[in-house]
């Protein structure tokens, strides 16, 4: 009996040895079948992007407190050229456009502490999605989906209404 005890026991331990590597290889298969999520190319913002010949705007959304409040639009315009770009932004059913001059070689915000570009009366409440018409003498119309967002959080204080 003494001598079966010892090799009782190192049978154990070679068994919880070999258990333990083999958990160790089906955890770590796990993430074969899974993407990773570095490799897709996605907005980590609130808004949407928009590339066109000379300009690329990023993270765009309406900021509105209310259905047919003053919206302010936010997002980043990144002018990679040599001269200005003048913007101009419209949605269907609002009454007046905004436009913008995007200075050359500058990634400035749209609107920010000391600039804004707001479109009046707004045809849409917080979380609707309306078209946003963007227009530049190089690149034409362009027309991009927007998200319409509430006034509340890091967005509180944007807005007038």
């Amino acid at each position: 009996m003494d001598i079966l005890s010892p090799v009782t026991i190192r049978a154990a331990h070679a068994l919880r040895a070999a258990a333990l590597a083999g958990a160790t290889l089906l955890a770590s298969g796990c993430a074969v079948f899974s993407p990773v999520q570095t490799d897709v190319d996605y907005p980590a913002g609130d808004g949407v992007r928009l590339s066109i010949d000379g300009l690329e705007l990023r993270n765009l959304a309406l900021v509105v407190p209310e259905e047919n409040g003053t919206a302010v639009l936010i997002g980043q315009a990144v002018n990679s050229g040599t001269s200005a770009v003048d913007v101009t932004f419209t949605v269907q059913g609002a009454p007046t456009s905004a436009a913008a001059a995007i200075p050359a070689s500058s990634g400035d915000t749209l609107s920010g502490t000391t600039t804004r570009v707001e479109i009046e009366s707004l045809p849409a409440a917080p979380g609707d999605n309306v078209e946003l018409v963007v227009s530049t003498a190089q690149a034409g119309e362009n027309v991009v989906t927007v998200p319409v967002l509430p006034a509340t959080g890091y967005y509180e204080g944007l807005t007038t209404g």
